[in-house]
């Protein structure tokens, strides 16, 4: 009897329709999931898109400072600037290593000629631009040419001076404070009997 019903199920129409109806049941399903299948792709793609394009916007903001300040990039913009290659260039190492470069000859203990820093200035700036597709038809020379008219830099030395000299008076000003001794400072200094001495 259950040999019967088995071979009752094999029958090529009854399996036919199993089949048939797999097929429909499947592709009801991926009628379903291809609109939310193509949905999350296209969110994804705009996600890694929208992602691409900060990237870029902050590396070119960070290749703008660099480059409107490399007559002087010891001006606040431009420090900063530098002190964020590392992590907006994460994925250039050419970048990261001129920059390291640079980074080294700007080490006054090193005393490295203002020509070669100026040169590895030129090459950071280069490899940056290479990153971001801008160096097709720039020269290593086109970034050493910088405008920098007198009047700029007076006001940068008339700032240093400034600055000099605040740094001057504001160490005038501190230097008779810590010469001076506290009344608490003067007792217990004092060798007063029954107090133990100051320890060495």
């Amino acid at each position: 009897m259950f040999q019967e019903a088995f071979l009752g199920i094999l029958k090529p129409e009854i399996i036919a329709a199993f089949l048939s109806f797999l097929a429909t049941v499947s592709a009801a399903v991926a009628a379903y999931r291809a609109p939310i299948a193509a949905a999350e792709y296209a969110e994804t793609l705009r996600r890694k898109s929208a992602d691409d394009d900060n990237r870029r916007r902050i590396k070119l903001n960070v290749f703008g400072q660099i480059m409107q300040e490399r007559a002087d990039i010891s001006q606040r913009d431009c420090v900063v600037a530098l002190n964020l290659i590392d992590v907006a260039f994460y994925d250039a190492p050419d970048v990261r290593e001129a920059w390291a470069e640079l980074y080294q000859s700007l080490d006054s203990a090193r005393q490295v000629p203002g020509h070669v820093r100026d040169e590895r200035l030129r090459k950071l700036l280069r490899a940056m631009a290479a990153d971001l597709g801008l160096a097709d038809n720039l020269r290593l020379d086109d970034f050493g040419r910088v405008y920098f008219p007198n009047t700029v830099a007076e006001e940068n030395e008339v700032r240093r001076l400034e600055r000099q000299a605040t740094m001057k008076r504001l160490s005038a000003q501190s230097a008779p404070a810590q010469a001076q001794a506290s009344p608490a400072e003067t007792v217990s200094n004092s060798q007063t009997p029954g107090w133990p001495p100051r320890p060495g």
